[in-house]
C-alpha cells in the first residue's frame, strides 16, 4: 500500500507514517527547495571533515591496548581518575581529552557513575587542566603550575 499525503485516511496512523507523509508533501508543493536540501546534503557528504577539530587522535582501547602503563598519555591524570573509577575506556579516553560528553555514559542524569564522571571532570576544570596546549615531551612540562 502506497501512503498519499493526500488521502486523509493516510494520517494519524503513527508518527513514522505521518513524518513520511509531511516529507513527501514537502517534495510536492516546493520541489526547487526540496532539490536545493537533497543537492546541499549530497555536497556535505562529499566535503572532507575539518582537519583542525580537536579530536582524540586514538580510543582508550586501541591506548591500553599498546602501551604498558597509561603514564604515556597525554592527559594521563584525567584518563586515569576516569578509568579508575569504572568508565569504559573509550569513554574515559573522550573525557580525558576535555570533551564534555557524559551522555556516551548514560542519557540519565542520575546515573551515579555519570554523576561521578562528572564531579571528576569539574575538578580537573576547576584546576584549568585543559587549559594549556599538550607538552610535546616531558621536558616542556612546567612543574611549577601543576597545583598540589
Amino acid at each position: 500500500m502506497t501512503l498519499d499525503y493526500k488521502n486523509p485516511n493516510d494520517w494519524g496512523k503513527s508518527p513514522l507514517t505521518d513524518s513520511a507523509l509531511r516529507l513527501e508533501q514537502f517534495k510536492a508543493e516546493n520541489p526547487e527547495q526540496w532539490a536545493a536540501m537533497i543537492s546541499a546534503d549530497i555536497e556535505a557528504l562529499f566535503t572532507p571533515l575539518d582537519e583542525s577539530e580537536d579530536y582524540p587522535p586514538f580510543t582508550g582501547t586501541e591506548f591500553l591496548a599498546t602501551h604498558s602503563t597509561i603514564d604515556d598519555h597525554p592527559y594521563s591524570a584525567a584518563f586515569g581518575q576516569f578509568l579508575g573509577n569504572g568508565i569504559d575506556p573509550d569513554i574515559a579516553n573522550t573525557l580525558a581529552f576535555g570533551e564534555n560528553r557524559f551522555d556516551l555514559i548514560s542519557e540519565d542524569f542520575d546515573d551515579p557513575l555519570r554523576q561521578l564522571a562528572t564531579r571528576i571532570y569539574s575538578r580537573f576544570e576547576d584546576m584549568g587542566y585543559w587549559d594549556e596546549e599538550v607538552p610535546e615531551s616531558d621536558d616542556d612540562i612546567n612543574y611549577d603550575n601543576i597545583p598540589f
